[in-house]
């Protein structure tokens, strides 16, 4: 008889999906280890969690400050419009616009979304890198209110455990509630009430269906889908906002169809003003940094210390320097007393030089400022005054970009044809590797005609320089500088050229703060690489439109094209750089006036001198 009970039977695969006694006590041993270990991770975050203090959620810090390079205070980045809204402010379409958009269990999880949550840790596992959050609002409430950062998943932990001690302490509405109080719009709008004056006109009660869908579609993108920036890509997060809001019963279908074609349409100009009243340019350079550092700041830059690298005292002065130099140009007057020290050194050139402002015909059109308090139609002056330091080359000490901020207007941003100002790029093109070094100063129609349309077109492109260029038919106007450029991309130019090549960025911002004291952003340490050979640029230096005497500050004085202004530029190595840009907004024909072209020259000229003597008597005493 055979023995079926022998030992040496042999085992099946399917054998080891059996749970033997052994199998079962190592199984329930790993449980046990996971389960401590899972219970101390999460002892250890509630923990950390307990550590806040949940009346930060009460208090609304969206006013940030700026300060100067040695930590004076500059101003108030702040919204006069982002008062804080209550539950009974909002309508119910703003409520579900955000819901389904952000968060569509909102008003039955505790804090947090665990499927969501396991979900995302899979994915951030398998990419071996943090690819995908799992927020809910509760938890993007947290995140805004107590400043967590970084994108890892530390923060994502002491987030949702924060997320659920907020939920057990306080109701939903309050949650939503300042959600929305706190949560980034773009355009340095901080909270719905400012994001409904800024792109609506109106209080937030007053936003209808299609407005509250545009709002929402912003948040998850806001230098993205805001309708200011793309209009296209607003229309089309807000189908998204409102096809959610009717898959999940919120809207009907022949509304949602009727609010699809509605088109967006935002604020009538001059209605609701804007996100933030500027009360200088200096704000205005720092809100413009601010919204371009969105991305890396995460989520929003309200309630910081922003630190500037301007010279608060070198703003004041250049300020009061431009609005006295734009005065000089528009009312007989004597010669600024601050303008003295810069006359000529023989008696009777000065004596002619003071008598010019006096007794130089003004042309007829002309208007002052204190004729009536209207700031349209005034002639314009704008300073800005580069640091030319080493180890501090490239940042920007002060800034005017006009007769005053509260027009919005930034006119170092605005566009205007260079002309003969645009000449030396010309010559850096003509003095490349591989040219014939032909240059005719006198004649750049010459010069680039020898060295070729595209070889100029080229070089020009290689520079960054955001220019609409003529084409090859009209290659004339090329070499002219008969094309469109923004007055801070030429000043940056030039600026390069008298730095031996070096391409330094125009920098504004040195560092970031939040309300905690800890650093959220430092302004990067730039190489400044050689954007035109250093040969070439070191020659151009000391060719005209350029004047340079030994010892003496290089200069360069240039009537624009097409009545663009006027153009000054003042350089002294190892200490700054002084652009001047004069003229009027519409290139208003009241400069083809030889009188009042040559007041705003010498005005321009006289203004650059002082306001460099200034800088560098300031540097002195900062050191």
């Amino acid at each position: 008889m055979f023995n079926f009970n022998s030992g040496n039977r042999r085992k099946h695969w399917y054998s080891l999906l059996t749970l033997g006694r052994n199998k079962l006590a190592l199984l329930a041993v790993l449980a046990g280890v996971l389960g401590i270990f899972v219970l101390t991770v999460l002892g250890i975050y509630s923990y950390r969690a307990m550590e806040y203090d949940l009346n930060e959620l009460r208090i609304h810090r969206t006013e940030s400050l700026l300060y100067d390079a040695g930590n004076r205070p500059v101003a108030a980045l702040h919204d006069d419009a982002a008062m804080p809204v209550t539950w009974e402010q909002l309508p119910r379409h703003l409520i579900n616009a955000f819901v389904a958009r952000e968060d569509e269990n909102f008003f039955t999880h505790g804090g947090i979304v665990w499927s969501s949550v396991l979900r995302s840790i899979w994915r951030n596992a398998t990419a071996l890198k943090y690819e995908q959050g799992a927020s809910t609002i509760t938890m993007q409430l947290t995140r805004n209110v107590f400043n967590l950062q970084g994108k890892n998943m530390d923060r994502k932990m002491l987030e949702a455990l924060l997320a659920q001690r907020i939920e057990r302490n306080f109701d939903k509405q309050t949650i939503f509630t300042e959600y929305l109080n706190r949560i980034y719009f773009g355009c340095n709008c901080y909270g719905i009430s400012a994001a409904a004056h800024y792109y609506f006109g109106k209080p937030v009660q007053q936003l209808d269906l299609v407005e509250s869908a545009v709002l929402a579609g912003i948040v998850r993108g806001p230098s993205i889908y805001n309708p200011v920036v793309d209009k296209k890509r607003a229309e089309t997060v807000k189908n998204e906002v409102l096809t959610r809001m009717t898959e999940n019963g919120m809207l009907g279908e022949k509304e949602a169809a009727a609010a699809r074609e509605t088109p967006i349409t935002l604020r009538a100009e001059g209605k609701g003003g804007s996100a933030a009243m500027e009360c200088s340019y200096a704000t205005m350079w720092a809100h413009r940094e601010l919204e371009a550092l969105q991305g890396e700041l995460e989520d929003g830059s309200a309630g910081v210390s922003v630190v500037s690298n301007i010279l608060l005292p070198l703003q004041q002065y250049v300020e009061t320097a431009a609005e006295t130099a734009a005065a000089a140009v528009e009312m007989k007057c004597r010669l600024p007393e601050e303008w003295e020290p810069f006359l000529s050194k023989e008696k009777e050139v000065a004596e002619v030089q003071r008598k010019f402002f006096l007794a130089a015909r003004r042309p007829a059109g002309l208007k002052a400022r204190n004729e009536s308090n209207d700031l349209k139609g005034l002639l314009q002056c704008c300073v800005l005054v580069v640091d030319a330091r080493n180890g501090s080359r490239g940042n920007v000490l002060a800034v005017v970009g006009g007769r005053s901020a509260q027009d919005g207007v930034d006119r170092w941003q605005r566009r205007f044809v260079p002309g003969r100002a645009a000449s030396p790029l010309l010559f850096c093109a003509a003095s490349q590797p591989g040219s014939s070094n032909y240059i005719v100063v006198d004649d750049p129609v010459q010069t680039g005609t020898h060295v070729g349309y595209s070889v100029v077109k080229a070089f020009y492109e290689s520079l960054g320089l955001d220019a609409e260029l003529p084409p090859a038919e009209r290659e004339n106007d090329l070499y002219n500088g008969k094309f469109s450029v923004k007055a801070v991309d030429l000043a940056r130019l030039l600026f390069d050229i008298q730095n031996r090549g070096r391409g330094y960025r125009l920098s504004f911002l040195r560092s970031i703060w939040n309300r905690r004291g800890s650093m959220v952003y430092a302004a990067p340490q730039e190489k400044a690489p050689e954007y035109i050979r250093r040969e070439s640029a070191s020659s151009v230096a000391d060719m005209a439109p350029f004047i340079s005497e030994e010892g003496k500050p290089v200069k360069m004085s240039v009537t624009l094209e097409e009545n663009s202004g006027i153009w000054t530029m003042i350089f002294r190595d190892k200490a700054a750089a002084v652009f001047v840009w004069m003229g009027f907004d519409d290139n208003n024909s009241l400069l083809e006036d030889r009188s009042l072209r040559n007041l705003a020259i010498r005005a321009s000229d006289f203004m650059a001198q002082d306001v460099l003597a200034k800088t560098r008597e300031l540097m002195k005493k900062e050191q």
